[in-house]
């Protein structure tokens, strides 16, 4: 369809990739802070955790489901199919207001579409990545979405702090161009010529994994998704609680993202040095978590340089542990049962966090909460299993 008079494709596969995706990250950063905003600030905290918990519950069901359906559908319609239900979900919220009202029912209904989503972007990622650079290609399509998120926060920010409506209307024009993105995303996708796995049988025994070699893979990602969680979902609502400002929050959001953004377009050309110096950057990014222990009239300051500090070097850590974990699945034929066992050990890590954050709050305060941060970065030396035996 995109081709020149000379048959050479207008944009490869990847970059017809890169495009998807990074309209998905837009939407993403437009109502990702701002729906557990909502919860907090029409509810609790305690609605905002019970909403993540169903949504990873349900995220992981329907993940599974969906490599059952990919007996007759391929891997890219799953991940189509995942984007248009994120996109009617969030509409449906303001005609059915039960999803408003009750956290743990909207979670479990947004969350299958993003198992549907995640479950055939596994696949149809790793076919489309297969012939290139796996560690660029991460790296590549991490920082465009970073670039696609930059403004979205703030944008995000900006049209709910304008609203002169409340409660959940005030919402309205946020989640609807997020819909509209999501939407499309799966158009975008749909150039795509390769299809991810189909077809072939599938149990959910197989995805108890015994394979030789996948035991740090666990540890990996189970103590990848602690820090991150925590601050993906703690930090936000930090900001707000202590600001009471969407703009501000969404700057957050934006902050993180171009962060991440300058980190991936830097990761490529200084991987060789960071795989040499892994475990040293990890030791540092525990001691700079220290930071969050730190109080006074510049606290949202030091959350901001604290977090940015951390994730400048943990984007392209995460990216180096995924790599090394493509290159193990190279090895064989079908790959969804991985993919299945590493949402497993994801969620398991993200709501122990979740009710870390729970349990913390309760106990203390929001406030007293980040000091904290320092026993939560401990989960990076996880991490070090994969990363100590990257290639050089």
């Amino acid at each position: 369809m995109w081709r020149f008079r000379s048959g050479t494709p207008f944009l490869r596969n990847s970059e017809k990739y890169y495009v998807s995706t990074s309209l998905f990250f837009f939407a993403s950063g437009l109502y990702g802070i701002f729906i557990n905003i909502f919860f907090f600030v029409t509810q609790n905290l305690g609605s905002v955790i019970f909403y993540q918990t169903a949504f990873q519950a349900s995220q992981t069901l329907f993940f599974v489901l969906g490599t059952y359906v990919m007996r007759i559908i391929s891997a890219k319609y799953l991940y189509v199919a995942g984007n248009i239900l994120r996109a009617a979900t969030l509409i449906l919220l303001f005609f059915i207001p039960l999803l408003s009202a009750n956290a743990i029912l909207f979670g479990l209904i947004f969350g299958i579409s993003s198992g549907l989503f995640w479950g055939g972007n596994a696949t149809f990622s790793l076919e489309i990545s297969r012939s290139t650079n796996r560690y660029t290609f991460l790296s590549i399509n991490s920082a465009i979405s970073s670039m696609a998120a930059l403004l979205s926060p703030t944008i995000g920010g900006f049209l709910i702090s304008t609203s002169s409506s409340g409660g959940l209307n005030r919402y309205v024009l946020d989640f609807s161009l997020s819909s509209i993105l999501l939407i499309l995303s799966s158009i975008a996708s749909l150039f795509i010529t390769q299809k991810g796995e189909i077809g072939g049988y599938f149990h959910i025994k197989e995805t108890i994994i015994r394979e030789d070699g996948y035991r740090k893979f666990r540890l990996f990602f189970f103590f990848s998704s602690i820090l991150s969680t925590v601050m993906s979902t703690l930090m936000p609502i930090y900001i707000y609680y202590v600001t009471k400002n969407y703009i501000i929050t969404g700057i957050y959001g934006s902050m993180v993202a171009a962060t991440g953004f300058i980190s991936n377009i830097l990761a490529p050309k200084y991987m060789a040095r960071l795989k040499k110096h892994t475990i040293k950057i990890l030791i540092i990014l525990i001691f700079w978590s220290t930071l969050f222990l730190l109080k006074g009239q510049f606290v949202t300051e030091i959350v901001f340089i604290g977090s940015l500090l951390i994730l400048f070097f943990l984007t392209p850590i995460s990216n180096l542990g995924m790599g090394e974990f493509m290159k193990y699945l190279d090895h064989f034929k079908k790959t969804r049962h991985f993919w299945i066992n590493r949402e497993y050990y994801l969620v398991s890590g993200r709501i122990l966090s979740f009710f870390s954050i729970l349990f913390l709050v309760d106990s203390m305060s929001i406030y007293a909460s980040l000091s904290m941060m320092p026993l939560f970065s401990l989960s990076l030396l996880g991490l070090i299993p994969v990363l100590k035996k990257a290639d050089n």
